[in-house]
């Protein structure tokens, strides 16, 4: 017989549980490149995104190393500024073959495989709301552009690889997860059901308010003296799922950057224009995504299977009225890589400024800018540079400039009269001898006020000075190394006074199952007309290292104090015959100052960038500490001096709280009421993390370095 019952008791399940009317579902001398690998992405963010109404467009410019997440529901592809060569805005989006740890896909191999995608969110292509609401139609004339460009500043595609374009529908469905259960003890059972025994095949029905027609089976014969408890199921848990189907809609083969642009009429980039008029794709859950086909070097080579077969795509654009010659747009903008204010250098010592500002500092900036824009536009320009924490604050401006579209003749050109193109350098840094290390915020304007509307671009970022060198922009497109055994490279540094060094940071890239983790020496060589000459310092048999975070260089210290003056040369000696793979940064071109040494001479590179080889000079071994973005929003701060000495100054815009010092034991060696300066002379040298809990009850953090 049915025995039902109504307890809601919950218990642990110790019996089985059944359910019905459900279902579930050879060694040569050479120098060689290869492509680079970087811890740049983290694993694809999960979670359905709001559906987006046109227009629909991305340049990037607003992304920093991870698309848009109200944009794209994926993180595979890096947002830089580096792999691009000359794109239209000032960054773009890059496809390569590595996964979320930087390291090569463990399934890569040398025939295509499909490395990266970039999926939009959701898309409302059934209607618009704006100006008023209406459904869309062919009639509407629905375009999707954007710009591509193979290997860029990075490594070409071949031509079994490519770069694809799909469009993909999609439908919600309920499938089911699991079953929910109520567990009951088996003597309140008995109290409920008024029976002295419960035989097997006895069935126990869901209580009220639990889904019709689930229930447990005995499996044992049971007394009201039995201990334990009985599961029912009450209730079936649904997920919604979303199957999509994609289409094919668009796919280019790989070839060199060289033979692009001479298919391309001489343009680094090209605009790809698709129309869309099947009526299948007009509905309220339309996606689109881009995906690259890549394929790694053969096992042959191990230490060379690198990151390889790299794709930029920029101004992803989808919108209605538009034709197949709708490529212009109004708009100005900065392209490229952020300018440096120094020569030669990406970033110096504090204290080797200090001694020769002018030597360091260029007469002018080099800035790439774009009209998009099918007519010319006279553009206004200035810069201001303020110094993190006060003390200095300067303004430079350009008389206005007449920039003509970008189409027909690329970035505006520099002239024998200062432009946006190439700005004077207005000021020196300030000089002060109370700090190791000052940073500065940069912010680059450009604006047409006469247009409607107006149009307006930007550039902000941050330079430091501090206790290292570097040719570098922190951005590696390929991997340096050399052949055979006991070949050297090296790289030229300048100290304007006599100084020491104790150690120095390398930037080493990931190979499939890093097969070039191998021994090498750091040396340091002292100058010997021009080239690497006697050696002055070895720090023997290391390794390559890697760092959890993006583009973090990993520091090795040295075990004693080496003095430097005048030129010094500092670079490695490979143990192996592999490739060490070092990163190698294209985009910032320093031949000059690169030597290799394969058969015992020292020659020029022939090798056109930087290798990522930063030496730290000065009494301290301490890294100078990037600070956070620009104090804007509530609860942004920023500290100073970084290093600190004495007294560690907060510039921010919070008001009230409570501030805590936490050493990297995590331990709280200092805790106030917030303040903007505190004292750290007596802290111990080290690196410590400031954390602010705002009276709004917001946390923030920051890190820094105490160096006396």
């Amino acid at each position: 017989m049915k025995r039902k019952m109504n307890l809601k008791t919950s218990f642990k399940a110790l019996v089985l549980m059944m359910s019905i009317g459900l279902m579930a579902s050879p060694a040569i001398a050479q120098e060689i490149l290869t492509p680079f690998g970087t811890t740049e992405k983290v694993p694809t963010r999960k979670g359905v995104a709001e559906a987006r109404f046109l227009p629909f467009f991305d340049d990037f410019s607003h992304s920093n190393t991870y698309p848009d997440s109200t944009k794209w529901t994926d993180n595979n592809v890096l947002v830089n500024d580096g792999f691009p060569l000359c794109p239209p805005s000032r960054k773009g989006a890059t496809f390569d073959v590595l996964d979320a740890d930087g390291k090569v896909y463990s399934y890569a191999i040398s025939n295509a495989f499909i490395a990266e995608y970039l999926t939009s969110v959701r898309i409302r292509l059934d209607s618009i709301m704006e100006p008023e609401p209406r459904a869309l139609t062919p009639a509407d004339s629905i375009y999707l552009s954007f710009y591509y460009q193979p290997q860029g500043n990075g490594n070409s595609p071949e031509e079994q690889d490519s770069l694809v374009l799909q469009f993909g529908t999609t439908t919600e469905r309920q499938e089911f997860l699991f079953l929910d259960y109520q567990s009951y003890d088996i003597a309140d059972i008995f109290a409920e059901m008024q029976v002295d025994t419960l035989f097997p095949g006895d069935t126990i029905w869901a209580s009220v308010g639990c889904q019709p027609g689930l229930f447990a089976l005995v499996t044992d014969t049971l007394t009201p003296m039995t201990q334990g408890s009985i599961a029912v199921p009450c209730d079936s848990v649904f997920t919604t799922v979303a199957d999509t189907t994609w289409y094919h809609i668009w796919s280019v083969p790989g070839q060199t950057l060289e033979d692009f642009m001479a298919e391309n009429d001489g343009q680094y980039f090209k605009q790809v224009m698709i129309p869309i008029t099947d009526l299948k794709y007009f509905r309220n859950d339309f996606y689109f995504r881009f995906y690259n086909y890549a394929s790694i070097v053969g096992s042959s080579l191990p230490s060379n299977r690198s990151n390889e077969d790299n794709w930029s795509i920029d101004f992803v654009y989808l919108n209605i009225n538009r034709t197949i010659d709708d490529t212009d747009y109004p708009m100005l903008t900065f392209s490229g890589q952020q300018p440096s204010f120094f020569n030669r250098y990406q970033s110096i010592p504090y204290r080797q400024y200090r001694i020769n500002p002018y030597t360091f500092t260029r007469e002018y900036l080099d800035i790439d800018v774009a009209n998009l824009d099918g007519i010319d536009h006279e553009a206004n320009y200035y810069y201001t540079v303020q110094k993190i924490g006060g003390g200095q604050n300067y303004t430079r401006t350009v008389s206005p400039t007449t920039i003509p579209p970008y189409k027909t003749n690329g970035y505006l050109q520099c002239s024998e009269y200062e432009s946006p193109a190439c700005p004077n350098v207005g000021e020196l840094f300030a000089i002060s001898l109370d700090y190791d290390s000052v940073s500065y915020q940069i912010s680059h304007y450009l604006y047409d006020s006469t247009a409607n509307p107006p149009l307006v671009d930007s550039m902000v970022y941050r330079i430091g000075m501090y206790n290292y060198y570097a040719y570098d922009d922190g951005i590696p497109e390929l991997g340096f190394g050399v052949r055979p055994a006991g070949g050297r490279f090296a790289v030229r540094f300048d100290v304007a006074d006599f100084d020491t060094i104790q150690g120095v940071q390398l930037l080493f890239n990931h190979t499939l199952n890093d097969a070039n983790n191998k021994y090498f020496d750091i040396v340091i060589w002292k100058d010997a007309n021009g080239k690497p000459g006697e050696e002055l310092y070895r720090l023997e048999n290391q390794r390559p290292q890697w760092q959890d975070q993006i583009y973090r260089f990993s520091y090795y210290k040295f075990d004693k104090t080496v003095a430097l003056a005048g030129a010094f040369y500092i670079g490695i000696e490979q143990r192996s015959d592999d490739l060490i793979n070092i990163g190698f940064d294209t985009s910032i071109d320093n031949i000059d100052y690169n030597f290799v040494n394969t058969n015992g001479s020292w020659q020029q590179s022939s090798k056109h960038g930087s290798l990522m080889i930063r030496p730290v000079v000065g009494a301290s071994y301490f890294i100078g500490v990037e600070e956070n973005g620009p104090s804007t929003g509530s609860g942004a701060f920023v500290v100073y001096p970084n290093p600190v000495s004495n007294i560690l100054h907060i510039e921010s815009d919070i008001d009230g709280g409570q501030l805590s010092i936490y050493d990297l034991m995590g331990r709280m060696v200092y805790q106030s009421e917030y303040q903007t300066e505190v004292p750290v002379s007596q802290l111990n040298d080290g690196l410590y993390s400031l954390s602010i809990i705002t009276s709004e009850g917001q946390v923030i953090n920051q890190k820094f370095i105490i160096h006396k």
